[in-house]
């Protein structure tokens, strides 16, 4: 697939993988349970402003998990053990599963329907990558003020969002 069809995320399909529609429960269950989405940033040398890129992530301890989304969404996995933080600790091997930018956004976007925890957040991450078609950078070109702030502002909402002891209960449906 092309990179400029790559932008086109708003589609069922995506690097010739079309999951169906069981396949994107599945992931908006994973993604809600195990998973995190993020905006990360990244400071490339020359630029003045930092670059934005959202991220979505799946972690688990039994390698066929992150193996089945590769095969069914792309993006990549990696084994997450390094002896920083395994050495000497009785701990389960853990295994992570990532989309980046259109792929994530691609990800985001087939699950919102699904998603029961995570669709505030998935909102956000898809609001980062509509926010990219508003400016094409090129060389020498840097990414207007306006919309720095604009993803600054969308990665604090997150973040908020993600803070730890915020939680929103909703209203007990009672059936008589």
């Amino acid at each position: 697939m092309e990179r400029k069809d790559q932008r086109n995320w708003k589609v069922p399909y995506f690097d010739n993988l079309c999951p169906k529609d069981t396949d994107w429960a599945r992931l908006a269950a994973f993604i809600d349970g195990e998973g995190s989405i993020l905006i990360n940033t990244h400071s490339p040398k020359g630029r003045v402003n930092p670059g934005f890129y959202l991220r979505v992530t799946v972690a688990n301890t039994d390698v066929r998990l992150p193996v089945w989304l590769k095969e069914t969404f792309g993006g990549t996995y990696k084994d997450a053990n390094t002896p920083k933080y395994y050495e000497g600790k009785n701990w389960k091997r853990c295994y992570h599963w990532g989309a980046s930018a259109h792929r994530g956004a691609w990800v985001l976007h087939n699950c919102l329907p699904y998603f029961i925890m995570k669709r505030d957040q998935a909102e956000i991450g898809i609001s980062l990558q509509e926010s990219m078609s508003k400016f094409t950078r090129g060389r020498g070109k840097e990414v207007p003020f306006d919309l720095v702030e604009e993803r600054k502002s969308l990665k604090q909402e997150l973040l908020a969002l993600k803070r730890r002891g915020v939680t929103t209960v909703p209203e007990a449906k009672v059936t008589v």
